[in-house]
């Protein structure tokens, strides 16, 4: 009888101990963790490229052909397009562009958008002033309504000796279901 009371000292002994140790480790081993990069985030990664001293409202003449995409998720029953395919910009301009969506369900229905350019490469000078995509959307039943974009392509782009050559990107939407 005095062995099993032992045993059952000596494990419960060992869990508080090894608990003690991991509440101590907890902090150091968290910091060690969030400083590991796993390429996961790039966006943030690439802004060390952007040159802050040449941020600025100047536009520069140079033009960039912006093809626009909208896409669907096949479990969300929406209809959604942009109002114009594809436009010129200057960079350093403010642009807006507009994108309809169209709740086809008999049910209302929140979703968001998610976002992608092409090249990636442009992401860190691409600054979305006001986003649709910032925001969940709620649309009722046979609802109809026009989303906006305002943003501008950050002169400090010129540069980026990889961009040099860049003329076309490619900007797409695609809504997909929120699910809380």
């Amino acid at each position: 009888m005095k062995l099993k009371k032992n045993k059952f000292v000596i494990f419960y002994v060992f869990n508080i101990f090894l608990l003690i140790v991991l509440l101590l480790l907890a902090i150091p081993l968290s910091k060690y963790l969030t400083k590991i990069n796993f390429g996961d985030n790039e966006f943030v990664t690439n802004q060390k490229v952007i040159n802050p001293d040449a941020k600025s409202s100047k536009i520069i003449d140079r033009e960039m052909q912006i093809n626009f995409l909208a896409k669907v998720d096949d479990k969300l029953q929406w209809d959604f397009k942009t109002l114009k395919q594809n436009i010129t910009v200057k960079v350093g301009e403010n642009n807006i562009i507009k994108y309809e969506g169209k709740n086809l369900s008999d049910k209302i229905v929140t979703s968001t958008a998610n976002f992608n350019v092409f090249p990636e490469s442009i992401s860190p000078y691409l600054v979305k002033i006001e986003c649709f995509c910032f925001t969940e959307q709620i649309l009722g039943p046979g609802e109809s309504k026009i989303f906006t974009m305002l943003f501008f392509l950050d002169p400090s782009l010129d540069l980026d000796e990889n961009l040099k050559d860049l003329k076309e990107l490619v900007f797409t939407y695609e809504f997909s279901e929120y699910k809380s």
